[in-house]
């Protein structure tokens, strides 16, 4: 994504100046010379094209308006040389390798420049789709941005799990808001990461009946990373001049009169003292959405202040979309839909608005939706790489949960001795679901290999080990399916089953390859066991560089190395990862013997992990469940003809090694590539 900053300055206050012809301006535009810019227009002149933008003065003059204005604020844009000529390279450089996003970063300071639409501006002269509407336009996507400076950029850090906050306000003296389809459509966003009643409730709050301290008891309490705040917005008189506030109800009457908050106000509400931080530390939400008319209007420039948007950006927040014109509802709720459906995924917002900008302007054509909409934003410098770990977290999390969804599904199923009964039907139906659930997850952190190179070992092992987890879902379903009854089912259980096995272990040499740790060569040699055992073992299996007994003895090595590590973290998994090597020991041909049994060095481990772990350690469970695999699982495969697919000494290390381990249950933890 290329970034384009555009900073506008002009001498004295930010408040107490209009809009003027005569009034110089310096525009600074990357490392280019600066440029004087004059407006070509004067406040009153503004004010008519804003009301009518309003829709105030009828349909006619907001038609007239949308073209006039862009073209207006085109022809201020054009008169930046660098700006244009910058827009105009980007373009060429995109044309070859496929529409890419333009960021223009708007740079205000003055309070009456936050007034002028630049999102109506037409594309400048010289530059990408020239007359067309730039955001729109689909040669160069364009997304323009507002901040102001006194958002820190180093303390942005984007949030990689979500508590979302929905704020709902009507008092009775204004129209009902859209607040169902607002609070369903959050809701099915939220479903990859929700597994129970318990568990929404972890990741959304609803206030309804809103008021300015139940939003700050909210968020006193809890620390959220989104707030959408769906309310009417109404002017009010801030001394002589005019501004825009939020309708929300009063505190102990919530039929009563309006409260009516101002931007700053709001802000307090927002970043205040949280539970679990330092005495004093403010915290704030990373995002705040408004579903509100005009929260993104200033109006009056006279005195000190600004719109809602800008108020809540300049107190911390790194990100506000707002409205700086009346907002329809079926536009709100289209906003919420767009921009929640990617932001939850830790996709990048400056996307996300080109492509809502697009869908408003096509499925609301007596609107102007599209234009209203405001950014303020400001980004770390390390965002993309922020974003990026992100989006491996949240894919992470969603098969996480499809998971334990599918675990507790197996639990709760009948003994396979009694799978073909009736009663166990809907039960089978639950597994498929659940199944289906993990495969739709997996394809998010599929389509992440291609977009973050520089994560592929993580995304690789993560994708690994859920290949393993769909593997002996598939094989439970397969145990539960009446062979008799439904052959193609079973058969076609068990073809998934090899075919995830498979795929797992390519993939967990893949990783060793790319990062040489014992831990990828481990659950490499354990699927080889595996499928050797079911006479399955592809034919690369003792190729240079995968001769297990070789991969083994490096595997311990580095293993024992690791136990002296300084790090807790690493010394834990060493202990559990050599639990393994010796239990592999008697499926590997080429291992020598030891003075100790192979039994004997695995369980002197098992006590080593299980002293120096806390109970429930999600190291512990994740370790004793790959084990327990063995016995439970693996053991049962084989060449269908009563050959068992593990040799007898390898399960009595398992049995010897599960009686040193508890069952537990395990943290809500993840390290990845593990088991």
């Amino acid at each position: 994504m290329r970034t384009l900053s555009l900073e506008l300055l002009r001498h004295g206050p930010s408040h107490n100046q209009l809009l003027s012809p005569l009034t110089p301006y310096l525009a600074l535009c990357e490392n280019h010379p600066a440029v004087t810019l004059q407006l070509p227009v004067e406040h009153n002149q503004m004010l008519h094209r804003l009301g009518a933008l309003s829709y105030r003065l009828g349909e006619e003059s907001r038609g007239f308006q949308l073209q006039d204005t862009g073209r207006m604020m085109a022809d201020l844009l054009g008169n930046i040389p660098g700006l244009s000529g910058d827009m105009k390279r980007s373009g060429d450089a995109q044309a070859g390798a496929g529409p890419d996003i333009t960021h223009l970063r708007l740079v205000l300071s003055a309070s009456e420049l936050a007034l002028l639409p630049f999102e109506l501006t037409l594309s400048p002269p010289g530059c990408p789709g020239e007359g067309q509407p730039l955001l729109l336009q689909g040669q160069s996507p364009v997304c323009i941005t507002r901040e102001t400076r006194r958002v820190a950029e180093t303390a942005v850090v984007w949030p990689n799990d979500t508590r979302v906050l929905l704020v709902v306000a009507a008092p009775a003296s204004v129209p009902a808001v859209p607040a169902l389809p607002h609070l369903l459509a959050l809701r099915r966003l939220l479903d990859p990461w929700v597994g129970s009643p318990q568990q929404l409730a972890q990741h959304l709050t609803v206030l309804t009946h809103a008021s300015l301290e139940s939003i700050a008891a909210a968020c006193a309490a809890t620390a959220y990373t989104h707030v959408h705040i769906l309310a009417h917005g109404c002017e009010f008189r801030d001394g002589f001049d005019a501004r825009f506030g939020l309708m929300l109800h009063r505190a102990g009457d919530p039929g009563g009169e309006a409260d009516i908050v101002s931007g700053e106000r709001l802000a307090a509400a927002l970043r205040t003292p949280s539970a679990g931080t330092a005495p004093g530390a403010l915290v704030g939400p990373a995002v705040v959405t408004l579903a509100s008319c005009n929260s993104g209007n200033v109006g009056g420039v006279a005195g000190v202040g600004a719109s809602i948007a800008h108020a809540l950006h300049q107190a911390g927040i790194p990100m506000v979309i707002a409205s700086q014109f009346p907002l329809s509802f079926g536009g709100s709720v289209r906003m919420v839909e767009a921009l929640y459906q990617g932001l939850l995924w830790g996709e990048d917002p400056r996307k996300l608005m080109v492509a809502l900008r697009r869908t408003l302007f096509a499925q609301f054509p007596d609107t102007h939706d599209w234009a209203s909409l405001t950014v303020y934003f400001s980004l770390p410098a390390d965002f993309t790489r922020q974003l990026s770990a992100v989006q491996i977290q949240r894919a992470m999390a969603s098969i996480n949960v499809a998971l334990d969804l599918a675990d507790e599904v197996v639990a709760a199923l009948p003994s396979r001795t009694a799978a073909a009964l009736p009663a166990a039907t809907p039960s089978l139906a639950a597994l498929e679901a659940a199944l289906a659930r993990v495969r739709e997850a997996k394809k998010r952190l599929e389509a992440l290999l291609g977009q973050h190179d520089g994560q592929r070992t993580r995304i690789e092992g993560l994708l690994a080990s859920t290949e393993k987890r769909e593997a002996a879902l598939s094989h439970e379903h397969a145990q539960r399916t009446d062979p008799q009854a439904q052959p193609d089912t079973r058969a076609r259980d068990e073809a998934e089953m090899w075919a995830a096995l498979e795929r797992s272990r390519k993939l967990y040499f893949r990783c060793y390859t790319q990062e040489r740790t014992p831990y990828w060569t481990t659950q490499y040699l354990s699927l080889s066991a595996v499928l050797q055992g079911a006479g399955r073992l592809p034919a690369d299996a003792d190729t240079p560089g995968r001769n297990s007994a070789a991969l083994w003895n490096l595997a311990e090595v580095q293993a024992l190395l690791d136990l002296g590590s300084a790090q807790p973290m690493l010394r834990t998994w060493a202990q559990g990862n050599l639990i393994e090597l010796y239990l592999l020991a008697p499926a590997i041909a080429g291992l020598g013997a030891r003075a100790s049994s192979w039994s004997e060095l695995a369980v002197e481990q098992a006590r080593l992990l299980l002293a120096g772990v806390r109970e429930g350690a999600f190291e512990l469970g994740s370790t004793r469940r790959q084990i327990a695999r063995y016995r439970d699982w693996y053991a049962a495969l084989g060449h269908g003809s009563g050959h068992p697919a593990l040799p007898q000494a390898l399960l009595d290390v398992v049995a010897a090694v599960l009686a040193v381990l508890p069952e537990t249950t395990m943290a809500d933890d993840w390290d990845y590539g593990k088991h």
